[in-house]
C-alpha cells in the first residue's frame, strides 16, 4: 500500500508545467477493449471509465470510476482442455497528463474471477489519435496479472 501511495505522490507533483487536462474530463465516457498477458492464461476485456472529477493539480488530473467485464482463458491442469472464467468488476482510477493526449492513470479493481474475489491495482496509460487511442495497462495481483494491450474510444 505505502507503493501505490507513494506513486500517487509522484504522480501528483512530477506534472508542474504540464499542459492542461484533456484526456480525462468530467463526464468524458472512454470505452476500451483490451488483450492481456500473463503466465497462468489470457484475458479478453471490456471497460468504460467515466469522469467524475477533473480539472484539479495544475489542471492536469481527474478521477474516473467504471466497471469491466471480461473473459480469462487458460489450460486445465491434468486435462488437455481449455479452461475459461468469466470476470466481472468496479473500477477507480486517478489520471495525470503529463504530455498532451497521453492519459496516464492508476487505480484499483474490485471484483470477482471466476470464484475468486479480490481488491487489486493497475497502472496504465492511453495515448490519443483523435476520439480513438491505443492503450496498455498491467496489473498488480489481478487476472491480468502481466499486463493488457488494447483499444480505446472517447465518447
Amino acid at each position: 500500500m505505502k507503493k501505490f501511495l507513494l506513486l500517487v505522490a509522484a504522480f501528483c507533483f512530477l506534472g508542474i508545467g504540464a499542459q492542461a487536462q484533456g484526456t480525462m474530463s468530467k463526464g468524458q465516457l472512454v470505452g476500451s477493449a483490451r488483450v492481456g498477458f500473463s503466465n497462468h492464461g489470457v484475458p479478453f476485456d471490456l471497460a468504460l471509465d467515466y469522469g467524475v472529477v477533473s480539472g484539479f493539480i495544475n489542471g492536469n488530473a481527474a478521477v474516473s470510476v467504471g466497471g469491466e467485464v471480461g473473459v480469462y482463458m487458460y489450460n486445465q491442469i491434468g486435462d488437455n482442455g481449455l479452461g475459461v472464467h468469466l470476470s466481472l468488476g468496479a473500477r477507480g482510477n486517478f489520471h495525470y497528463e503529463f504530455v498532451d493526449n497521453l492519459d496516464t492513470y492508476l487505480g484499483l479493481n474490485l471484483g470477482v474471477l471466476g470464484r475468486s474475489f479480490a481488491l487489486n491495482g493497475h497502472l496504465g496509460a492511453r495515448y490519443y489519435f483523435g476520439k480513438f487511442g491505443v492503450n496498455v495497462e498491467f496489473g498488480m495481483g489481478n487476472h491480468a496479472a502481466g499486463g493488457t494491450l488494447g483499444v480505446s474510444m472517447k465518447f
